[in-house]
């Protein structure tokens, strides 16, 4: 149950990112846009998604999985969305993606159980479309 509150108030944390996302703020465009453009220069994975969407799956992902998420960087949380975009963009299925989501998220001895590996992929998808 716990688990399930947890991907329940991710996705409606990532759905009020989203909205709150929408209106013209240039001042923090170009602070996001600079911070994004650093962390692609530090990551090897490929950038699918954009900074702004990625932030918000970093955002979530640390709110919902901080066992997940602790001693991880925003870029290495970003990788997770943006390998899961790739598996998806790539046509795998999503039994797949989901296994390949619970090996990316992995952190040190800490396993990802399914219901997690699930909860970030349906977060992943979101940002992904």
């Amino acid at each position: 149950m716990r688990r399930t509150s947890a991907a329940l108030a991710a996705s409606a944390s990532v759905f009020a990112l989203l909205l709150a996302g929408c209106n013209d703020d240039t001042a923090t465009s170009s602070a996001a846009a600079g911070t994004s453009a650093a962390a692609e220069a530090a990551s090897s994975v490929a950038r699918v998604v954009d900074g702004a969407k990625a932030g918000t799956f970093v955002v979530s992902f640390k709110s919902a999985f901080p066992k997940l998420a602790q001693g991880r960087s925003d870029v290495q949380i970003s990788d997770i969305l943006n390998q899961t975009c790739s598996d998806l963009k790539s046509g795998k299925a999503e039994d797949a993606v989901i296994s390949g989501v619970a090996t990316h998220a992995k952190n040190g001895s800490t396993e990802v159980t399914k219901d997690e590996a699930a909860a970030i992929y349906q977060m992943a998808k979101l940002m992904c479309g």
